[in-house]
């Protein structure tokens, strides 16, 4: 059975591509000289693997996160702990005004596509996918109401929140190890844009981080296979 480090080394092989594809917000290029960004966020990347069959590999527990207390799409106060408990979720960090292809707009296109593909499987009730702002200046409930529906969300299974304040947004990014970092211009003037990496969350049905996605392993179907792997050893306690 393949453990965390070598799934990695594999996908890397297969992938082709540079370890600097962790980062969001660079310009990457294929070998043909193809940048990365116009062939995957177009939808015509296609990486040169196949994942491992789910329950091949094990995925031990990185550390566990913390709930904490959001508002949701609609305003209301949720405890994230209680959405996610007794489910594996699936927990991108992105911001709306996001101007990066490789970075918010990757990650939702990856949880739109998610999305389908577990319900197609039946795996929705099982499975919650969360996004959660980490600009809770400008992503009120409603802008964050406005982008679930650009992105198809289903709001049963695709859930939308941003922290109530920078003090509760900052517990949850250190609980996760999210980084971000508010970009200024010469001048000192906030330019409305954030520096971070590109980072999807992998938690089984108890909260432990399982597996963590940077831009070159978001894959869907890696990802469905990790989520498959994940309820298959709850079912062998």
């Amino acid at each position: 059975m393949l453990r965390r480090a070598d799934l990695a080394l594999a996908l890397l092989v297969g992938l082709a591509v540079a370890p600097a594809a962790a980062a969001a917000h660079e310009a990457l290029s294929l070998p043909n000289g193809v940048r990365l960004e116009d062939e995957f966020v177009k939808g015509v990347f296609s990486p040169n693997f196949v994942p491992p069959a789910a329950g091949s590999y094990e995925l031990p527990a990185v550390k566990r996160v913390a709930g904490f207390l959001l508002k949701d799409s609609t305003g209301r106060a949720v405890d994230t702990e209680r959405v996610t408990a007794g489910k594996v979720a699936v927990v991108s960090f992105i911001y709306t005004a996001c101007p990066e292809r490789l970075g918010c707009p990757l990650a939702s296109l990856a949880l739109q596509d998610l999305q389908g593909r577990l319900k197609d499987e039946g795996l929705h009730r099982d499975v919650v996918l969360l996004s959660i702002s980490f600009d809770p200046g400008r992503d009120s409930p409603a802008q964050l109401a406005k982008y679930a529906r650009v992105y198809g969300a289903d709001p049963a299974f695709w859930r939308f929140m941003t922290a109530p304040s920078t003090r509760v947004l900052e517990g949850v990014l250190e609980s996760y190890g999210q980084d971000r970092a508010p970009v200024y211009d010469p001048r000192g003037r906030f330019t409305g844009r954030y520096s971070h990496v590109l980072k999807v969350f992998l938690l089984d049905r108890d909260g432990y981080i399982r597996n963590i996605y940077s831009a070159g392993f978001l894959v869907p179907d890696l990802v469905v296979n990790d989520i498959k792997t994940v309820l298959t050893d709850r079912a062998r306690d």
